[in-house]
């Protein structure tokens, strides 16, 4: 039910309560999973693939001293219960808000998410445990602009004469179908020693930066990329050895 908000929240929320029992579930199955669920009738709604996150804090009481390892399952069914999305909401502690923050590039098929689910597992509890779980302002979250995620080095440690550098990198805040262009630079003792531009779509990317010829000595190097009409870089270190070959 709809539900005035505990401590700390800032918006009404929905509160799932819970009193555990072993024996007065169904027939086959007495000990069950109690759970709660959306279902995403309009069309519209389904479609995530805008998006880059599912959000929301969860504040959790109960009458255990602590949870267990598993409190609470998420359930997505992209686009039924066969091919569901799940994971475990870990993160929950007992007295405290819990923030959750799922990347959607985790999620398969997020184009058509027909139902949302919390679950419990009873197994998980004793008899007659009361839990009260208070999810607030579950929402989808884009940037709003281009922003590359994730950057980094396939390989951290590299020898000095190494003819690339490829990096590795998830490119968020553009339309599916949409691409920017995105700058890589590699800066060896603070000057631009290789560079490359390249024309990325969202979700995962890679570029691999030419260093034939180049002089490299042993020591720690930077990595950089850039989205157009974007203002954040994000960057990599990469330490060089020296070559064995040389």
């Amino acid at each position: 039910e709809a539900s005035a908000p505990p401590v700390g929240a800032g918006h009404p929320v929905l509160h799932w309560q819970i009193t555990v029992d072993h024996f007065a579930g169904e027939p086959k199955y007495p000990i069950g999973w109690p759970r709660i669920s959306r279902a995403l009738r309009d069309a519209p709604l389904r479609d995530w693939s805008g998006w880059d996150y599912l959000q929301f804090r969860v504040y959790t009481d109960t009458s255990r001293d602590a949870l267990p390892r598993d409190p609470v399952g998420l359930a997505l069914h992209t686009p039924d219960k066969e091919s569901a999305y799940h994971r475990p909401l870990a993160e929950l502690k007992k007295g405290a808000w819990a923030p959750i923050r799922i990347p959607l590039s985790a999620v398969p098929r997020h184009q058509d998410v027909r139902l949302m689910q919390f679950h419990i597992s009873e197994s998980n509890y004793r008899h007659q445990d009361q839990l009260d779980f208070y999810f607030e302002e579950i929402a989808l979250l884009r940037y709003a602009q281009p922003t590359v995620l994730d950057f980094t080095a396939e390989q951290s440690v590299m020898f000095t004469d190494v003819k690339q550098v490829p990096v590795r990198f998830h490119l968020a805040g553009v339309k599916p179908g949409a691409s920017v262009e995105v700058s890589c630079e590699f800066k060896a003792g603070g000057e631009l020693a290789a560079g490359a531009k390249v024309k990325a779509t969202r979700g995962a990317n890679r570029v691999a930066l030419d260093l034939s010829g180049r002089n490299l000595r042993p020591g720690t190097y930077e990595v950089t990329a850039r989205a157009a009409g974007g203002t954040a870089t994000a960057a990599a270190a990469v330490r060089f050895v020296e070559s064995p070959w040389r």
